[in-house]
């Protein structure tokens, strides 16, 4: 069953047209006494025009003559429905002021369109692909991209119960009731219903769960709005949309709670809302990624200034060590008494060490600069002991006038193991717990 064929005197015939396509009429090829000169356009066997009633369907179509070879035309599709669904394609978009050939071939054999609808002025050409059969992604997907090579819109039509390619190429399902009433578009068509926070300012968590960013501060909107799959129609109606351009095929992007990654038909209306949605996205991203960057420069600005406390604390420690052997001697030559050094500086003293004569605080070993002013009487009569120049004008420069700071060299050979008097040796590492507070957690 076909309906495009070759007559030997008016070249391509169409029989689903009253006048063949060629100016000539079904009387003239149909039950002639002499058999009409009609051959297929594929293997060029002899074909005769059939007549048949079906339904609301007056059925023109061509028939091989017996014993005809194997022939792709025959084969691609003999079935009833994928006839009447070409039928009804041709006729829609006739309907709608195009003109619609069936089995329209390319010129170097690509592709042949089930029908071929070209608009008046000749420069949209859209094929109607009836694929009532199984076919894979793969091979639906590379017959596409053929037509889309040669500048031709496809649409392709099934009333299949499971398309596996429907999300894939520009596609629809369709639908023929029972009762004889019009085929309808039951999916591959779809409508996108908008959505948005009362205060697009900042961006409430909504129920689908994918609204938080993880981060601190209001957000704006990127839009809730969804894709649905529209309502059942006619399948004139759609033709006639397509043909008008009032109907497109589109990649769905907007990743609202419906389906994202997909191609649908849709209108322009639903296009311009997606879009709104889709740039207002956009904008949440770039706020998301600004307030990301200034959080991992701020972590990064912290770690940095937490590493510089922690080196400026084991420089201290190792200051105070190799002050502890120069310092007792110092201690000794004033007072006349070997001194005791505690174990670690303490807050009592400035984080400094403090030096014991006879159980009298004497001296403290590198106290820290800046807590030494809220500590100035306490420290007023003790010696403050520096290990460079510029440690003591940072100590003089918060101590109280008059407060004696003396700069000890310390001991070349002192090592961060030096043993302390009374508490046995400490590491850097335990040293800085201690003075944390964090060994008493």
């Amino acid at each position: 069953m076909v309906f495009v064929g070759v007559h030997g005197q008016w070249g391509r015939v169409d029989v689903t047209q009253a006048d063949l396509g060629c100016s000539q009429d079904r009387e003239s090829i149909y039950k002639t006494k002499k058999p009409a000169p009609l051959t297929c356009y594929e293997c060029e066997w002899r074909l005769h025009l059939v007549h048949r009633t079906h339904g609301a369907y007056e059925l023109w179509f061509l028939r091989h003559a017996n014993n005809a070879p194997h022939c792709e035309a025959k084969a691609a599709g003999e079935g009833l429905q994928h006839h009447l669904l070409k039928l009804d394609l041709a006729h829609h978009a006739r309907a709608a002021g195009w003109s619609a050939e069936f089995e329209v071939p390319a010129p170097d054999g690509s592709w042949r369109a089930d029908v071929l609808a070209t608009s008046p002025d000749g420069k949209r050409r859209v094929a109607l692909e009836a694929q009532m059969a199984a076919i894979a992604i793969t091979d639906i997907e590379a017959r596409t991209d053929r037509y889309r090579t040669d500048g031709i819109e496809v649409c392709w039509f099934t009333d299949r119960k499971t398309v596996p390619w429907l999300d894939a190429v520009p596609s629809v399902q369709i639908a023929r009731p029972d009762d004889g009433g019009s085929v309808q578009v039951t999916a591959g068509a779809a409508r996108f219903t908008p959505e948005w926070c009362e205060n697009r300012d900042d961006c409430e968590l909504c129920e689908c769960g994918e609204c938080g960013a993880g981060v601190d501060g209001p957000l704006p909107c990127g839009g809730h709005g969804k894709w649905e799959t529209a309502e059942p129609f006619a399948l004139n109606r759609f033709v006639a949309a397509i043909c008008m351009n009032s109907a497109r095929p589109h990649w769905l992007r907007a990743s609202g709670r419906g389906p994202k990654g997909r191609w649908r038909w849709i209108t322009r209306a639903y296009f311009d809302q997606e879009e709104a949605q889709v740039q207002a996205e956009a904008v949440r991203q770039r706020a998301i990624a600004i307030k990301v960057e200034a959080s991992r420069r701020r972590a990064e600005a912290q770690n940095a200034a937490e590493q510089d406390h922690q080196a400026a604390i084991a420089a201290l420690l190792q200051r105070q060590k190799a002050l502890l052997k120069p310092v007792v001697e110092f201690v000794y030559q004033e007072a006349g008494h070997y001194p005791t050094v505690a174990d670690s500086g303490t807050g009592d003293f400035a984080m400094g060490v403090p030096v014991f004569v006879q159980g009298h605080p004497y001296a403290v070993i590198c106290p820290v600069a800046g807590r030494v002013a809220q500590l100035r009487g306490r420290l007023a009569p003790l010696i403050l002991i520096a290990a460079t120049e510029r440690e003591r004008q940072r100590i003089a420069a918060q101590a109280g006038p008059g407060q004696r700071i003396e700069v000890i060299a310390p001991d070349p050979m002192a090592t961060a193991q030096v043993p302390l008097q009374q508490a046995g040796s400490l590491t850097v590492e335990q040293a800085v717990n201690r003075m944390m507070g964090l060994d008493r957690m």
